[in-house]
């Protein structure tokens, strides 16, 4: 088979498929005529996407495509989307959307039903897999950025061969992210672990001088210790502290006065560090 019919048959077959998805489109509209203006746009739309893939312009073919199937959902047209991607270079997403028509298109042609397996079983040849396992249900996956689904996962995941990136979010939990390497027909286990984030207030801890109660961080110690403890001016170490303070503000003032009448300093404030600290 030359490369000339080669393209002629895809473009045949594509161009089957637009034929039964368009009487799929026009069998669904016509149940529902409330909604027929947004089923004849998707129509138009998919013959779009099929005049752009007859003319090797995959890229607006699968824009296509997607905006049909954005606009009207039918399971049909993810055998148009996995072409597009698939002759894009992109084998992943190729692989989603086929098993995703083989999945849900059980009334598809059995041609067309052929043509996705041998596709998706081709493409599947060239990539590895990801099983994601996590013990928090609902939690949500990543893989690179992309969100696969929350555990548990029901399937593998599809990937290229090579490292990736799997992150996991809950809420109440920390976030976690795991490295993976993927080798081409083989299953790399994942088992991604999420810790629960501790809210609770730390416990709560009581100071006293003297035998009195003078300081607590909270809670029930604390409440208590308050309503026992003496007026301030009662206890011994308020005026052993007051007496403290007045002492060294005398010292502050002897220290400020010297200070002025030095010659290292031109305002009479003493030298200080503060705020000189370097950043790095």
């Amino acid at each position: 088979m030359t490369v000339e019919t080669a393209i002629r048959t895809t473009q045949a077959a594509a161009l089957a498929i637009v034929v039964v998805c368009s009487g799929a489109i026009t069998a669904r509209a016509a149940a529902e005529p409330n909604d027929a203006q947004a089923k004849a746009r998707a129509q138009g739309l998919l013959s779009e996407g099929t005049a752009a893939y007859g003319r090797g312009d995959y890229a607006a073919a699968l824009d296509k495509f997607t905006a049909a199937y954005k606009i009207f959902p039918s399971p049909k047209l993810w055998f148009n989307i996995g072409q597009a991607n698939r002759d894009l270079g992109r084998p992943v997403e190729a692989v989603e959307a086929f098993d995703r028509f083989l999945r849900d298109a059980g009334d598809a042609p059995p041609e067309t039903l052929g043509e996705a397996r041998r596709s998706a079983a081709e493409l599947k040849t060239k990539l590895g897999q990801i099983q994601v396992s996590c013990a928090v249900d609902g939690t949500e996956i990543t893989v690179d950025g992309k969100q696969v689904g929350s555990t548990p996962l029901g399937e593998t995941l599809w990937t290229t061969p090579g490292r990736h990136q799997v992150a996991a979010q809950h809420a109440g939990f920390a976030p976690a992210i795991e490295d993976v390497v993927v080798t081409t027909g083989k299953i790399a286990a994942v088992n991604i672990e999420v810790l629960p984030i501790d809210l609770r207030p730390a416990n709560k801890t009581v100071a006293a001088v003297d035998g009195s109660i003078v300081g607590t961080s909270g809670g029930a110690a604390a409440d208590q210790g308050a309503a026992t403890k003496p007026p301030l001016y009662r206890r011994t170490w308020f005026w052993v502290a007051a007496g403290v303070v007045v002492a060294a503000g005398a010292a502050a003032a002897i220290i400020i006065a010297s200070s002025g009448r030095g010659g290292g300093e031109t305002s009479g404030v003493p030298a200080t560090t503060l705020g000189a600290q370097r950043a790095f």
